[in-house]
């Protein structure tokens, strides 16, 4: 079921998300699938990074309104905030790997060298990446790794599991077929996530573009440069990006009327917001919560 009541939909935290392992850490988590997807109520969202790897099964996933098919050797990638259902088969296995922007952002101690190495951004993988068997072997020998030290709990098993989820992240951008680059400016790079962390806060109350650089202690320029560098996208489109997804979700998840969701996201008029969700969209944004329900058939 995705059309809620109106009433909100669960946020999961890793201290509270004890559905299929005890946690061991509020930053990291590592649970088979199937014990998972018995336990966990859906739709929900996240506050941390989750990937799910479906190694057997069959059914569907809906992420942010779009829909994927479950198969064989998939790999789901979320980051905080986004809406999944799944429905799957019984005889569903897999893995699943939870853990906080600071487990992955801040875990090396030298940050001075990490800046210095190209970047890798969660948010550049594809929800979805489709593996063969080939693919999926070679990785599985990264999440075996992941396993083994999660398990085991030697001392520094931590900075291990950091390590093997950088390969598997790096590994996963390639397989997505995504063109990544060596970043040369690191500072474009750092610039651009402290930019994504405020908007992230912030996006129901702030819209401006001067807001976000005045926090930043930046000038609008310097914060456009670096996120047309880093992110490939100005500042301005990532704000509007960020508030018609939040809209989105609202009108998929939940029976708040137009004028509530407007009223949510700061717009003073509902029908400048409804202008604004057609230019982005293509559609009125009761045309379009129209147009998901078929979603929950």
């Amino acid at each position: 079921m995705l059309r809620g009541c109106g009433c909100q939909l669960p946020v999961f935290k890793i201290a509270n998300y004890e559905y299929g392992s005890r946690i061991k850490s509020i930053d990291f988590h590592f649970a088979p699938l199937e014990d998972m997807k018995s336990t966990l109520p859906y739709p929900h969202r996240h506050e941390f990074y989750h990937i799910v790897w479906v190694v057997s099964g069959s059914g569907h996933h809906i992420i942010d309104s779009i829909r994927y098919e479950v198969r064989p050797n998939t790999l789901f990638f979320m980051a905080p905030g986004q809406i999944h259902d799944f429905a799957l088969s019984e005889d569903t296995v897999g893995h699943a790997i939870s853990f906080s922007s600071e487990f992955f952002a801040f875990k090396v101690q030298n940050r001075h060298s990490q800046t210095e190495i190209p970047v890798y951004d969660f948010e550049r993988i594809p929800n979805t990446v489709y593996m063969s068997d080939a693919q999926a072997q070679d990785l599985h020998h990264v999440l075996d790794g992941i396993d083994a030290e999660y398990q085991g709990e030697e001392a520094g098993y931590e900075d291990v599991i950091w390590s093997y989820l950088r390969v598997l992240l790096i590994k996963s951008v390639r397989l997505g077929g995504d063109a990544v680059t060596d970043v040369n400016s690191s500072r474009s790079v750092l610039l651009s996530r402290r930019f994504k962390s405020l908007l992230e806060k912030h996006f129901t109350t702030v819209h401006d573009v001067a807001r976000y650089a005045c926090l930043l202690n930046v000038t609008e320029r310097a914060l456009n440069d670096a996120t047309r560098q880093a992110l490939g996208s100005t500042a301005a489109k990532l704000i509007r990006e960020r508030v018609m997804l939040e809209a989105k979700r609202l009108l998929l998840h939940s029976e708040v009327n137009v004028a509530e969701i407007a009223t949510q996201l700061a717009f003073d008029d509902p029908a400048y917001f409804s202008r604004c969700f057609r230019k982005h969209t293509g559609r009125s944004p009761i045309d379009f919560r129209r147009s998901l329900e078929k979603l929950s058939i």
